[in-house]
């Protein structure tokens, strides 16, 4: 198997290994974007849809099920070195490399600056549309890095210690968010280009909020997938212990068993 440490592989890195038996490129954009061009060999599944909207454990099992069936149609396998990417490091792509840890699958990564960096290198787009054999991969959630409303209000009624990530915008975050939370929108973690700012730089700013590696961190945002994409830098930094509440502020704010925190 054809793998790397990082959840995050360069422009350089995907070019010499894509056409390695193991590695699995899928564009997470909407079918049309995919349709218009994309990186030859690509697999395309429209991520941005698949939310989970609560944290009842039927509704989670439906969606465990439901993203076994999205896995099998993209032919991945346990074996697979899965690289995702949309047009910059956005979170779609951060989503997919969170699933594939939160489905138990093995190993994803995401590009790098997407496809606008792949074509600003010179790498030419395809339009050929691209067969796939379904799998018969079989997936099972890991609680390690999901968490639900439940797990949360725990943490805060036992104070655990736990801290929790809003990663959303600055309006977002006045109008409401989890008692004790530390704010820190997740586009920070990109340049003007869309790329990913140094690794250091990334560091700092989460070392400056007191928030470092031996800490237990909880993500979210409106529906986890700007959490993931935090969830994603944390770990790259060496976070081990950090978990995405998937359903987010969607959920929570709808919830009357919960604290909601209007910050001054």
């Amino acid at each position: 198997m054809t793998s790397t440490p990082s959840r995050i592989v360069s422009i350089d890195w995907l070019a010499t290994h894509r056409d390695d038996p193991n590695v699995v490129v899928v564009d997470v954009r909407p079918e049309h974007h995919y349709r218009a061009g994309h990186i030859s060999g690509a697999r395309n599944v429209d991520i941005h849809p698949m939310k989970i909207l609560d944290s009842d454990p039927a509704a989670i099992d439906r969606w465990v099920n439901a993203m076994q069936s999205v896995f099998r149609g993209l032919g991945i396998t346990l074996d697979d070195h899965v690289v995702f990417y949309e047009n910059i490091s956005g979170t779609s792509a951060a989503r997919g490399v969170w699933l594939m840890e939160a489905l138990s699958i093995g190993h994803g990564s995401m590009l790098d600056g997407g496809l606008a960096a792949w074509h600003a290198a010179g790498h030419d787009l395809s339009t050929e549309p691209v067969d796939v054999a379904p799998s018969d991969l079989i997936v099972a959630l890991n609680r390690n890095v999901f968490a639900t409303a439940p797990d949360i209000l725990s943490d805060l009624e036992n104070a655990t210690g736990a801290r929790i990530v809003d990663t959303r915008n600055q309006v977002e975050w006045i109008q409401g968010t989890i008692p004790t939370s530390t704010h820190l929108e997740w586009s920070v973690h990109l340049d003007a280009t869309g790329r990913f700012k140094p690794m250091e730089e990334l560091r700092a700013l989460y070392e400056a909020l007191d928030l470092s590696p031996d800490k237990e961190i909880c993500t979210f945002c409106a529906s986890g997938y700007r959490a993931a994409h935090t969830w994603l830098v944390l770990t790259e930094l060496g976070y081990e212990n950090v978990r995405n509440y998937a359903p987010s502020w969607g959920e929570w704010h709808r919830r009357n068993d919960v604290p909601i925190e209007r910050p001054r």
